[in-house]
């Protein structure tokens, strides 16, 4: 093939992917947060905070976007930060246990541990089978050194710290 052709050939390629992605609805609300989703697993927080802040300039009132971004924050150790994010996915969809239990996470590593238990309780109970996925075990804690890690591993930890405290 000649190289007029190719760049012919290269040319429709690009223009038909670009039709095809119009069709199917992806948007560049969707780009960013999946550039962000991309930039987490790639542990780059900094670089997946740009994303979400874009996502949620073009759309703010959809959770994904603030759930990636208190994600990203919690990430980053930047924990009150995050949970306005997840109060604002919650506000927004209240049903979404994986918001519950980032917020509890943050509340964890803040030590507020009844509110932790808390979220972590309800998000378990929105979403019983979501200590058993995968990509939980990548974001754990580490105030809980040395045990098996999981949700309901932890909440009983927490729950063991409260009364401590307590008593």
């Amino acid at each position: 093939m000649s190289i007029p052709m190719k760049r012919l050939f290269f040319s429709l390629t690009v223009s038909l992917l670009v039709l095809a992605g119009c069709s199917l609805g992806v948007s560049k609300y969707n780009d960013a947060v999946l550039d962000g989703i991309s930039h987490l697993n790639t542990d780059e927080p900094e670089k997946a905070l740009e994303d979400f802040n874009r996502a949620i300039k073009i759309d703010p009132k959809r959770a994904d976007g603030y759930l990636g971004r208190g994600n990203s924050l919690n990430t980053l150790g930047k924990y009150r930060e995050a949970l306005e994010d997840y109060h604002r996915v919650i506000e927004i969809e209240p049903d979404l246990g994986n918001a519950y239990i980032n917020r509890a996470i943050a509340y964890s590593h803040l030590k507020e541990y009844k509110k932790a238990i808390a979220d972590y309780e309800k998000g378990l109970e929105l979403d019983p089978k979501i200590d058993n996925k995968p990509s939980f075990f990548k974001r754990l804690f580490s105030n809980e050194p040395n045990v098996e890690k999981g949700i309901r591993k932890h909440l009983e930890f927490l729950k063991q710290r409260v009364k401590d405290q307590e008593g």
